[in-house]
């Protein structure tokens, strides 16, 4: 397929609409050095505890292929993903070792790195608002799920950086997972008419990757997934984010996977949000701004490069009391109770360097409602 080829503002938010999903939102992880990203991954452990790791996606970080990509168009030397069966749908795999249009960092639509490893998938969501144009991947679990059973999956999504003619810039709604036993089937490049088991109602655009994890109960003994945009571009925003004239919204994927959950999740009151074959969801439509509002990384890298030098707390319509942190033996390190600070640089109040380690916040909100809200974690410090 043809791409011309391809700089992205970050936006750090995302609406989650679902009958039977409930959503965390890893943001923030902007050009994460890989240490940073192994104990962020740790924040999912946090928000979903009690995993098992008996189950995985087959291939989901794309590292596996038949051969070097050299262009464009070439996901079937990926194992285990498809396109959806459409006989005309091409997305796209890149690699750190391949060549022409299938390399990495730039591609043919933007500049982007891996996340991990030395491959990453990309397609296009969706072409200009009216066109109905889709491309979809379809990724393998590595044994069917167990109807009634819960898991977590998570994977990371990005845009990457556009460059001055690639054909991107457009971000879409809409963007959705459906599970399924086989693969559902595309008709060249229509719509997929299927009501996604989750999906973002609001539009997702971002440069840099970012991490997503959401938890949902099977209600059947799926093996496949499909993500993508699903029905007509009536039922979407289509939206131009970067560039004067794009025609397509295209995203980047890295690191699938999943695992089964077997513990409860609960709420901030402490009361469990159960989810079965006859267990109903709380409300039928979670939003981001109830679900998760708030968001504080695990492990930041203050060395003086300009990359994740400061740790701070991301809050959606919440308000900021008081943030501090302490180190092991209870002495504070850093506080703030304004909301527009840059963040702790890793340095004592003296100006002497931290020391790597771990360490523990404490951040006190205030919800629009009025009501107040405390929570404490870990910190890594890493240089």
């Amino acid at each position: 397929m043809s791409r011309a080829w391809s700089c992205f503002e970050v936006v750090n938010s995302a609406f989650l609409r679902s009958p039977s999903v409930q959503f965390a939102y890893l943001t923030n992880m902007n050009r994460l050095t890989s240490s940073f990203l192994r104990a962020c991954f740790v924040l999912a452990l946090l928000v979903f505890p009690n995993l098992s790791k008996s189950q995985d996606v087959m291939n989901g970080g794309f590292e596996s292929v038949s051969s070097l990509p050299n262009t464009t168009g070439q996901w079937t030397l990926a194992d285990y993903w498809g396109n959806a069966l459409s006989a005309v749908g091409d997305p796209d795999v890149y690699h750190m070792e391949g060549s022409g249009g299938g390399d990495l960092p730039e591609t043919p639509v933007a500049i982007i790195s891996p996340l991990q490893g030395m491959a990453v998938a990309g397609f296009i969501a969706c072409g200009e608002e009216g066109t109905n144009r889709r491309e979809y991947l379809t990724g393998q679990f590595s044994e069917a799920l167990i109807a009634g059973a819960r898991y977590q999956m998570t994977f990371a999504i990005a845009n990457g950086e556009r460059t001055p003619f690639s054909e991107a810039g457009l971000g879409v709604s809409g963007l959705g997972m459906f599970f399924s036993e086989g693969s559902p089937e595309q008709i060249e490049l229509s719509p997929l008419e299927l009501e996604p088991h989750f999906a973002f109602s609001q539009v997702i655009f971002s440069r840099e990757w970012q991490w997503m994890a959401f938890a949902f109960t099977a209600q059947e003994a799926y093996t496949h997934f499909t993500w993508g945009v699903f029905g007509a571009d009536a039922q979407h925003g289509i939206e131009v984010r970067e560039g004067s004239a794009p025609s397509m919204a295209y995203y980047f994927l890295d690191g699938f996977k999943i695992s089964e959950i077997t513990g409860e999740l609960e709420n901030e009151d402490n009361t469990s949000n159960g989810r079965g074959p006859n267990v109903k969801p709380d409300q039928p439509d979670l939003d981001l701004d109830d679900a998760l509002s708030w968001f504080v990384p695990n492990a930041f890298t203050p060395n003086g490069d300009g990359e994740n030098d400061l740790f701070s707390p991301v809050l959606n319509n919440m308000d900021l009391i008081k943030m501090e942190v302490f180190n092991r033996w209870g002495e504070l390190m850093w506080m703030t109770t304004d909301p527009n600070a840059n963040g702790w640089n890793g340095l004592h109040a003296g100006g002497a360097e931290a020391l790597t380690g771990a360490y523990v916040w404490k951040l006190q909100m205030k919800k629009m409602n009025g009501q107040l809200v405390t929570k404490t974690g870990s910190l890594n410090l890493i240089r």
